[in-house]
């Protein structure tokens, strides 16, 4: 740990350029320096929680300070919902309270207190939780976001058509709801007032005609939203009638399939990101040139494990994973189970990145069809039902069958 100790400037939360260089210094340095890191961060992050959390401290007792992870009880969405006063670190923010700030949709990325960015995850893993996140958490998640999510696919030819388009983008989600991807683009949207109307967020329950004559109006140069509305306007873009022409296209919250990745490519004729990301930790990883997502290692820590908690090899899908958020102080996400399956490279990526290389297993929807009342079919992605179900009053878990 004396190493990380000795790492330039930017290793904290702080943000700004030290948090830029630090993460652009991480990247090109070898694997043992970004585990020396995350070791560092995770020790602090620890400490804190012990401090500040009342959980955490009750949960702790009787650990040593310098207690390996795998001794730390592994969390569940239930557990840590059921204690939520405790678990945070900040006595003013109280679940009551939150509840009431998250009824009103006009508060949609704004900051709770001044100072929070409060979001809840989707009902598609079982009941909703509440998550907070302070700002230089957030800080981290932007810069994150910006030097290893879309930095490495700059080229002339992104940046001429990003140029050319205004540097428009536009954003397909989940509405209505404080979801993580629509609080994070309306939070960027508060941000930043004056780049409003170079920014949409659209709902993932426009119908997909309207869909495409908003989008041929507005014409982004950046897109993005779930993988599978984005493979639905890929079929429309292909057929002709969706006309972009985008510097870039990302998908997030749904896994991307490689052929679905390079038919989307091929049809808006630019680069497609897969970025992988939870409400409980915005910036995962993001997907190399090779096809490859890498874990941000020096902000996060990730463990495959069986259904039990036991660990699991690399090369071998993971039943569940557990997340360690080192960024998040005012709620700290220590071992929690995020449910995904989650299969690691067992040997180092050809892209040269030092970064863990991986493959997420789950989260892959089919788009669903339906026959409309002409006997036409129609395609609907299934995040516009989850959206309406989860926007029900008093329904806090479902299954969706088509038969």
């Amino acid at each position: 740990m004396s190493t990380a100790r000795q790492m330039p400037t930017g290793e904290g939360r702080a943000g700004g350029l030290g948090l830029l260089w630090d993460l652009w210094w991480m990247a090109r340095r070898g694997s043992a320096t970004v585990a020396a890191r995350q070791r560092a961060r995770l020790t602090d992050l620890v400490a804190y929680a012990r401090a500040h959390s009342p959980l955490y401290a009750a949960l702790y007792r009787g650990l040593p300070d310098d207690a390996d992870l795998a001794a730390l009880p592994p969390l569940t969405k239930r557990d840590l919902m059921a204690r939520f006063d405790e678990w945070v670190t900040d006595p003013q923010v109280r679940l009551a309270d939150l509840r009431a700030f998250l009824a009103d949709p006009h508060r949609v990325g704004a900051l709770y207190r001044g100072r929070y960015l409060v979001m809840t995850t989707s009902g598609t893993t079982g009941e909703p939780a509440v998550l907070v996140h302070d700002r230089p958490a957030l800080a981290v998640y932007t810069a994150l976001g910006l030097l290893r999510g879309f930095l490495p696919w700059l080229d002339g030819r992104v940046i001429g058509r990003a140029l050319r388009q205004g540097g428009r983008a536009a954003v397909i989600v989940a509405t209505g709801g404080h979801y993580g991807a629509v609080a994070m683009a309306e939070w960027a949207r508060r941000q930043r007032p004056g780049l409003a109307r170079r920014f949409q967020v659209l709902s993932v329950l426009t119908p997909l005609p309207d869909l495409v004559r908003t989008l041929n109006a507005f014409q982004p140069a950046f897109l993005g939203g779930y993988a599978t509305v984005l493979s639905l306007l890929a079929e429309e873009q292909r057929a002709g009638r969706l006309t972009l022409a985008p510097a870039m296209v990302a998908t997030v919250s749904e896994t991307l399939p490689p052929a679905a990745r390079t038919a989307m490519a091929l049809a808006f004729g630019c680069p497609v990101l897969d970025i992988y990301g939870a409400s409980e930790m915005l910036t995962i990883a993001f997907l190399c040139r090779a096809g490859w997502l890498h874990l941000n290692a020096d902000w996060v820590v990730l463990e495959p494990v069986t259904a039990d908690y036991r660990p699991v090899p690399p090369g071998t899908p993971s039943r569940t994973v557990l997340l360690t958020n080192l960024a998040n102080r005012v709620q700290p996400i220590l071992r929690y189970d995020l449910g995904d399956s989650v299969t690691l490279r067992p040997d180092p990526c050809p892209c040269g990145s030092p970064l863990p290389a991986l493959r997420v297993e789950g989260r892959t929807d089919e788009i669903l069809t339906f026959r409309g009342a002409g006997g036409q079919p129609v395609r609907i992605a299934p995040m516009a039902l989850a959206t309406v179900v989860e926007e029900t009053p008093g329904v806090r878990r479902y299954q969706i069958l088509q038969t």
